[in-house]
């Protein structure tokens, strides 16, 4: 894995340096973003999609893959049941470097763009602990913790 992240990563657009995320196609980039988005399925183990589902979902247009130097970002809209208000999640992240954290280098980017899009809140989830203190110390806020038993 380490050599075709290597070596995808000479794939990722060099003109990519510093600036905003860029909206990318799956096709064109699948020889990394595969890997990767393997990579947080193997960590993340309660997760129920799979790196194929993720590729059908951007090529088919019900998400979008944002691409940087740094790694990338998937983000998708869910509409709320009784209220119909429009939330971005920012569904999939994942960086060449860990302890890179794309949501918080790039949210204002991403506030822009949920902003533009009609969208009434930016949504990010993760099963990461460390994440907390650090994405609230961002000026986000908890909304809701979700807890899961297996029923056997």
């Amino acid at each position: 894995m380490a050599e075709l992240q290597e070596r995808g990563r000479q794939d990722v657009d060099t003109e990519l340096e510093d600036r905003d995320p860029v909206a990318s196609s799956m096709s064109s980039n699948f020889q990394w973003v595969l890997p990767a988005i393997s990579e947080i399925l193997r960590e993340n183990l309660q997760l129920t999609y799979t790196a194929g589902d993720v590729y059908a979902a951007c090529e088919s247009g019900a998400a979008t893959l944002w691409t940087t130097k740094d790694g990338l970002v998937v983000t998708t809209g869910e509409t709320d049941t009784f209220t119909g208000d429009r939330t971005m999640l920012i569904w999939i992240a994942w960086a060449w470097e860990r302890g890179t954290n794309l949501v918080t280098k790039h949210q204002d980017f991403f506030i822009e763009l949920a902003r533009n899009g009609g969208y009434k809140k930016l949504e990010v989830r993760s099963a990461v602990p460390e994440l907390k203190a650090y994405i609230l110390s961002q000026g986000w806020q908890v909304d809701t913790i979700v807890y899961t038993r297996d029923i056997k």
